[in-house]
């Protein structure tokens, strides 16, 4: 059984991408954030072993994607778009541009099980209430209208914990997101056993008091959520599976030949950054690639949970980050 999980936001949040500063910010939240994140509330509730739930977690997250107008936008299959942006390079007046077509990254459920379904894609249902682009620009004004939700950039300044000062050149900015009413985000999980989702649920609302993203000291992140089951299409003959979550293969999978199947497509993003346990939080994880949303293979993926920060004299427990895939069946006949 699938379950569909809507995040209301009741506060700013702020959702980075690795950079310089704090400007630069995600339209998602990926699977392996979202996975560390109601971790570390299941440990606060209960009295399981960090080490077991960790390498044994008992359910399985997507990424979190846009939920705009109350209707969940899913990522795109990578090269999906192939055919409609050789139309559009050969066009004198292209009904879209090439250079739009390829901004786009996330389809309306409604479009999104048309292409899962194996359906071609035309001009005319590429409108703004089915895809999203992905806009990278850089705001010139202090505020910038989205679709989903709002930006503002805010000064910040780091301080001096001892003496209360601030540190010299130490002045930045942060962008805030402001989810517009009727938007928010949304994701998919699995679980093992019904008792396993109630515990979900309890560290899931214990996430939506304490915060999701970055800036939770000072009321960032802060989300209510409803769930449904989620049905995937009916009489669907896969053959392929598409990736809505972050993916990293076991090496059982890459003997096997995962990534040297015919007519597969994916992109790597490195995963890199802090540890976010309390204990912990000095220390840097080791940088791991991973496949990203939206990835098609010919198998069903698996991944595994890797050990990115071990125990030593200075880290009291060893820190993991998830690479279990969370996919969906998709027919396509080539990718």
């Amino acid at each position: 059984m699938i379950y569909e999980y809507r995040l209301s936001f009741t506060s700013p949040v702020h959702f980075g991408i690795e950079g310089i500063g704090q400007e630069r910010i995600d339209q998602r939240v990926r699977s392996d954030t979202l996975w560390g994140a109601i971790i570390q509330q299941w440990i606060l509730l209960y009295n399981d072993d960090p080490e077991v739930i960790c390498l044994d977690t008992p359910f399985t997250v997507s990424s979190c994607f846009p939920l705009i107008n109350g209707v969940p936008f899913y990522p795109l299959p990578f090269a999906v778009f192939d055919a409609l942006i050789t139309e559009a390079g050969q066009a004198k007046k292209p009904e879209i541009s090439v250079k739009d077509l390829k901004k786009i990254r996330f389809a309306a459920e409604p479009l999104f099980r048309k292409i899962i379904r194996g359906e071609t894609l035309r001009f005319e249902q590429l409108q703004p209430d089915t895809v999203f682009p992905l806009e990278e620009k850089r705001p010139e004004t202090m505020w910038e209208r989205k679709p989903v939700y709002d930006i503002m950039q805010r000064p910040r300044l780091r301080t001096d914990q001892l003496s209360g000062g601030g540190t010299e050149g130490a002045f930045f900015y942060c962008s805030d997101q402001y989810f517009n009413q009727n938007n928010g985000l949304f994701f998919l999980a699995t679980f093992r056993h019904d008792e396993t989702k109630k515990r979900f649920d309890a560290a899931l609302r214990l996430l939506g008091d304490t915060g999701l993203g970055a800036d939770r000291s000072i009321g960032r992140g802060l989300f209510a959520f409803e769930t449904r089951e989620f049905k995937v299409s009916d009489n669907l003959s896969s053959d392929c599976y598409i990736l809505l979550s972050l993916y990293h293969p076991t090496k059982e999978e890459v003997m096997q030949g995962i990534l040297e199947a015919p007519d597969i497509a994916y992109s790597l993003i490195r995963r890199s950054g802090h540890a976010a346990s309390l204990a912990v939080s000095n220390f840097r994880r080791y940088d791991l690639w991973m496949m990203e949303e939206g990835s098609i293979f010919r198998t069903k993926p698996a991944g595994d949970i890797v050990c990115v920060l071990e125990r030593s004299k200075l880290v009291p427990h060893n820190v993991y980050r998830c690479g279990r895939a969370f996919s969906m069946p998709i027919q396509l006949k080539s990718v």
